[in-house]
Protein backbone atom coordinates (compact mmCIF):
# COMPACT_ATOMS: atom_id res chain seq x y z
CA UNK A 1 0.00 0.00 0.00
CA UNK A 2 1.73 3.35 -1.52
CA UNK A 3 0.66 6.55 -0.09
CA UNK A 4 1.23 10.04 -1.80
CA UNK A 5 1.74 12.64 -0.04
CA UNK A 6 -1.24 14.47 -0.24
CA UNK A 7 -3.24 11.18 0.78
CA UNK A 8 -0.88 11.23 4.02
CA UNK A 9 -1.84 15.09 4.79
CA UNK A 10 -5.80 13.71 4.59
CA UNK A 11 -5.72 11.12 6.26
CA UNK A 12 -4.08 12.47 9.15
CA UNK A 13 -6.41 15.62 9.71
CA UNK A 14 -9.54 13.05 9.31
CA UNK A 15 -7.62 11.08 12.53
CA UNK A 16 -7.36 14.60 13.95
CA UNK A 17 -10.82 14.90 14.15
CA UNK A 18 -11.46 11.53 14.74
CA UNK A 19 -9.01 11.74 17.64
CA UNK A 20 -11.30 14.83 18.97
CA UNK A 21 -14.16 13.11 18.74
CA UNK A 22 -13.26 10.43 20.63
CA UNK A 23 -11.50 12.76 23.33
CA UNK A 24 -14.87 14.37 24.07
CA UNK A 25 -16.95 11.04 24.01
CA UNK A 26 -15.08 8.03 24.82
CA UNK A 27 -15.75 6.69 21.43
CA UNK A 28 -16.41 8.06 17.98
CA UNK A 29 -12.98 8.06 16.59
CA UNK A 30 -13.84 4.81 13.95
CA UNK A 31 -16.86 6.35 13.26
CA UNK A 32 -15.24 9.56 11.61
CA UNK A 33 -12.62 7.57 9.81
CA UNK A 34 -14.68 4.47 8.24
CA UNK A 35 -16.40 7.24 6.03
CA UNK A 36 -14.40 9.02 4.87
CA UNK A 37 -11.25 6.90 5.06
CA UNK A 38 -13.03 4.61 2.50
CA UNK A 39 -13.36 7.17 0.01
CA UNK A 40 -9.36 7.02 -0.52
CA UNK A 41 -8.71 3.61 0.61
CA UNK A 42 -10.17 -0.56 -0.11
CA UNK A 43 -12.38 -1.40 2.75
CA UNK A 44 -10.49 -3.87 4.08
CA UNK A 45 -6.84 -1.20 4.37
CA UNK A 46 -8.85 1.15 5.78
CA UNK A 47 -10.39 -0.92 8.26
CA UNK A 48 -7.10 -2.39 9.07
CA UNK A 49 -5.77 0.98 9.08
CA UNK A 50 -8.37 2.23 12.10
CA UNK A 51 -8.03 -0.68 14.28
CA UNK A 52 -4.43 0.04 14.44
CA UNK A 53 -4.63 3.68 14.76
CA UNK A 54 -7.06 3.12 17.88
CA UNK A 55 -5.17 0.16 19.05
CA UNK A 56 -1.69 2.92 19.42
CA UNK A 57 -3.73 5.09 21.11
CA UNK A 58 -5.86 3.32 23.22
CA UNK A 59 -4.23 4.08 26.56
CA UNK A 60 -4.08 7.76 25.71
CA UNK A 61 -4.81 9.33 29.17
CA UNK A 62 -5.41 5.83 30.77
CA UNK A 63 -4.90 7.97 34.09
CA UNK A 64 -8.22 9.08 34.16
CA UNK A 65 -10.36 6.85 33.07
CA UNK A 66 -8.51 2.88 34.08
CA UNK A 67 -9.86 3.08 37.76
CA UNK A 68 -13.03 4.79 36.93
CA UNK A 69 -13.95 2.13 34.47
CA UNK A 70 -16.39 -1.00 35.66
CA UNK A 71 -13.47 -4.03 34.65
CA UNK A 72 -16.34 -6.50 35.93
CA UNK A 73 -18.65 -5.16 33.15
CA UNK A 74 -16.01 -4.47 30.52
CA UNK A 75 -13.96 -7.19 30.08
CA UNK A 76 -16.74 -10.35 29.19
CA UNK A 77 -18.05 -7.74 27.34
CA UNK A 78 -14.71 -7.47 25.09
CA UNK A 79 -14.18 -11.09 24.98
CA UNK A 80 -17.34 -12.05 23.44
CA UNK A 81 -16.31 -9.41 21.28
CA UNK A 82 -13.12 -10.20 20.08
CA UNK A 83 -13.98 -13.95 19.57
CA UNK A 84 -17.25 -12.74 17.45
CA UNK A 85 -14.42 -10.03 15.26
CA UNK A 86 -12.27 -13.48 14.66
CA UNK A 87 -15.42 -15.20 13.44
CA UNK A 88 -16.11 -11.82 11.04
CA UNK A 89 -12.59 -11.66 9.75
CA UNK A 90 -12.63 -15.07 8.59
CA UNK A 91 -16.37 -14.89 7.10
CA UNK A 92 -16.12 -11.54 5.20
CA UNK A 93 -12.48 -13.28 3.92
CA UNK A 94 -15.07 -16.49 2.80
CA UNK A 95 -17.41 -14.21 1.07
CA UNK A 96 -20.34 -15.50 3.78
CA UNK A 97 -21.04 -11.98 4.90
CA UNK A 98 -22.01 -9.98 1.58
CA UNK A 99 -24.85 -7.79 2.71
CA UNK A 100 -24.70 -8.13 6.43
CA UNK A 101 -23.39 -4.53 6.93
CA UNK A 102 -26.38 -3.43 5.79
CA UNK A 103 -28.85 -5.31 8.29
CA UNK A 104 -26.58 -3.99 10.48
CA UNK A 105 -26.83 -0.47 9.54
CA UNK A 106 -30.47 -0.78 9.90
CA UNK A 107 -30.30 -2.32 13.50
CA UNK A 108 -27.99 0.14 14.26
CA UNK A 109 -30.49 3.32 13.21
CA UNK A 110 -33.14 1.65 15.08
CA UNK A 111 -30.95 1.60 18.79
CA UNK A 112 -30.51 5.22 17.81
CA UNK A 113 -34.24 5.75 17.29
CA UNK A 114 -34.84 4.62 21.15
CA UNK A 115 -31.37 6.29 22.60
CA UNK A 116 -32.74 9.39 21.76
CA UNK A 117 -36.44 8.85 22.75
CA UNK A 118 -35.27 7.62 26.03
CA UNK A 119 -35.91 3.99 26.06
CA UNK A 120 -32.88 2.03 27.37
CA UNK A 121 -32.88 -1.97 27.52
CA UNK A 122 -32.59 -2.30 31.49
CA UNK A 123 -30.35 -5.01 32.21
CA UNK A 124 -28.01 -6.43 34.98
CA UNK A 125 -24.91 -7.65 32.31
CA UNK A 126 -26.79 -11.36 32.10
CA UNK A 127 -25.66 -13.70 29.52
CA UNK A 128 -28.15 -12.45 27.10
CA UNK A 129 -27.36 -8.72 26.94
CA UNK A 130 -23.67 -9.57 27.02
CA UNK A 131 -23.90 -11.90 24.42
CA UNK A 132 -26.28 -9.41 22.06
CA UNK A 133 -24.25 -6.76 22.53
CA UNK A 134 -20.42 -8.33 22.28
CA UNK A 135 -21.58 -9.93 18.96
CA UNK A 136 -22.77 -7.03 17.41
CA UNK A 137 -19.89 -5.47 18.31
CA UNK A 138 -17.37 -7.57 17.23
CA UNK A 139 -19.05 -8.27 14.04
CA UNK A 140 -19.34 -4.29 13.39
CA UNK A 141 -15.40 -4.23 14.12
CA UNK A 142 -14.76 -6.80 11.85
CA UNK A 143 -16.77 -5.36 8.87
CA UNK A 144 -15.85 -1.77 9.21
CA UNK A 145 -13.95 -1.00 12.61
CA UNK A 146 -16.96 0.76 14.07
CA UNK A 147 -18.07 -1.51 17.03
CA UNK A 148 -18.81 1.30 19.05
CA UNK A 149 -22.49 1.24 18.82
CA UNK A 150 -23.58 -1.81 20.43
CA UNK A 151 -21.51 -1.03 23.40
CA UNK A 152 -22.75 1.94 24.19
CA UNK A 153 -26.05 0.93 24.14
CA UNK A 154 -25.30 -1.72 26.27
CA UNK A 155 -23.16 0.78 28.56
CA UNK A 156 -25.99 2.94 28.82
CA UNK A 157 -28.82 -0.06 29.83
CA UNK A 158 -27.16 -1.64 32.51
CA UNK A 159 -28.25 -0.68 36.06
CA UNK A 160 -26.60 1.90 38.29
CA UNK A 161 -26.07 -0.39 40.93
CA UNK A 162 -24.38 -3.04 38.82
CA UNK A 163 -21.17 -0.22 37.72
CA UNK A 164 -20.44 1.48 41.20
CA UNK A 165 -22.14 4.45 40.33
CA UNK A 166 -24.37 7.02 42.98
CA UNK A 167 -27.38 5.69 44.34
CA UNK A 168 -30.77 8.01 43.12
CA UNK A 169 -30.96 11.07 44.00
CA UNK A 170 -32.66 13.43 46.47
CA UNK A 171 -32.41 16.55 44.87
CA UNK A 172 -31.99 18.68 41.93
CA UNK A 173 -28.36 19.21 42.98
CA UNK A 174 -27.75 15.94 43.37
CA UNK A 175 -29.49 14.97 40.58
CA UNK A 176 -27.24 16.82 38.04
CA UNK A 177 -24.22 15.61 40.05
CA UNK A 178 -25.38 12.67 39.43
CA UNK A 179 -25.75 12.63 35.67
CA UNK A 180 -22.24 14.09 35.52
CA UNK A 181 -21.37 10.67 37.84
CA UNK A 182 -23.02 8.62 34.93
CA UNK A 183 -21.67 10.53 31.86
CA UNK A 184 -18.09 10.12 33.43
CA UNK A 185 -18.66 6.47 33.72
CA UNK A 186 -20.27 5.93 30.65
CA UNK A 187 -16.91 7.43 28.87
CA UNK A 188 -14.95 5.67 31.40
CA UNK A 189 -15.98 1.75 30.44
CA UNK A 190 -16.15 3.03 26.62
CA UNK A 191 -12.41 4.14 26.74
CA UNK A 192 -11.39 0.58 28.84
CA UNK A 193 -13.56 -1.25 26.36
CA UNK A 194 -12.14 -0.27 22.98
CA UNK A 195 -8.70 -0.31 24.21
CA UNK A 196 -8.92 -4.24 24.79
CA UNK A 197 -10.91 -4.20 21.84
CA UNK A 198 -8.86 -2.42 19.63
CA UNK A 199 -5.53 -4.49 20.59
CA UNK A 200 -7.19 -7.29 20.50
CA UNK A 201 -8.29 -6.89 16.71
CA UNK A 202 -5.06 -5.77 15.40
CA UNK A 203 -3.40 -8.98 16.92
CA UNK A 204 -6.74 -10.80 14.60
CA UNK A 205 -5.94 -9.09 11.82
CA UNK A 206 -2.21 -9.22 11.91
CA UNK A 207 -2.59 -13.03 12.20
CA UNK A 208 -5.02 -13.43 9.41
CA UNK A 209 -2.01 -11.20 7.14
CA UNK A 210 -3.78 -8.17 6.90
CA UNK A 211 -1.54 -6.01 8.69
CA UNK A 212 2.31 -5.48 7.08
CA UNK A 213 5.05 -3.03 6.77
CA UNK A 214 3.03 -0.24 4.46
CA UNK A 215 -0.22 -0.39 6.98
CA UNK A 216 2.37 -0.13 9.91
CA UNK A 217 4.25 3.19 8.38
CA UNK A 218 1.15 4.47 7.70
CA UNK A 219 -0.05 4.40 11.03
CA UNK A 220 3.09 5.66 12.75
CA UNK A 221 2.19 9.06 10.47
CA UNK A 222 -1.40 9.09 11.47
CA UNK A 223 -1.12 8.19 15.43
CA UNK A 224 0.09 11.48 16.48
CA UNK A 225 -2.77 13.93 14.65
CA UNK A 226 -5.44 10.85 16.39
CA UNK A 227 -3.35 11.57 19.50
CA UNK A 228 -3.74 15.49 19.48
CA UNK A 229 -7.15 15.13 18.42
CA UNK A 230 -7.48 13.26 21.65
CA UNK A 231 -5.89 15.75 23.87
CA UNK A 232 -8.24 19.11 22.57
CA UNK A 233 -11.21 16.77 22.84
CA UNK A 234 -10.18 15.70 26.58
CA UNK A 235 -10.27 19.31 26.98
CA UNK A 236 -13.38 19.94 25.71
CA UNK A 237 -15.26 17.09 27.37
CA UNK A 238 -14.77 19.14 30.53
CA UNK A 239 -16.61 21.73 29.65
CA UNK A 240 -19.74 19.60 28.30
CA UNK A 241 -23.01 19.55 30.08
CA UNK A 242 -24.17 15.66 30.55
CA UNK A 243 -27.26 16.61 28.33
CA UNK A 244 -24.98 18.24 25.63
CA UNK A 245 -22.77 14.85 26.14
CA UNK A 246 -25.83 12.74 25.25
CA UNK A 247 -26.62 14.67 22.41
CA UNK A 248 -23.35 14.36 20.94
CA UNK A 249 -23.49 10.50 21.42
CA UNK A 250 -26.95 10.62 20.02
CA UNK A 251 -25.68 12.05 16.79
CA UNK A 252 -22.55 9.49 16.60
CA UNK A 253 -24.37 6.44 16.75
CA UNK A 254 -26.80 7.85 13.94
CA UNK A 255 -23.90 8.35 12.05
CA UNK A 256 -22.56 5.42 12.74
CA UNK A 257 -26.26 3.71 11.34
CA UNK A 258 -25.78 5.74 7.90
CA UNK A 259 -22.15 4.70 7.77
CA UNK A 260 -23.00 0.88 7.97
CA UNK A 261 -25.83 0.84 6.09
CA UNK A 262 -23.95 2.47 2.86
CA UNK A 263 -21.33 -0.01 3.39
Amino acid sequence: MSASLSLVAGLMAVSLLAGLTKGVTGFGGALVMAPLFGLALPSSQAAALIVLVNCAASLQGWRGWVRQAHWPTVLPLAAIALACTAAGVRLIASGSLPDMHRLIGLCVLAVTALHVLGWRWRHGGGATPTLAAGAVSGLMTALCGIGGVAAVYYFNGIRRAETGAIPQAADHGQAHEQAHEQAALLRANLLAYFMVLFFGAAMILAWDGQVGLPQLALTAWLVPAFAAGVLVGERLYGLLSPSWFQRIVSALLFCAGLVALAG
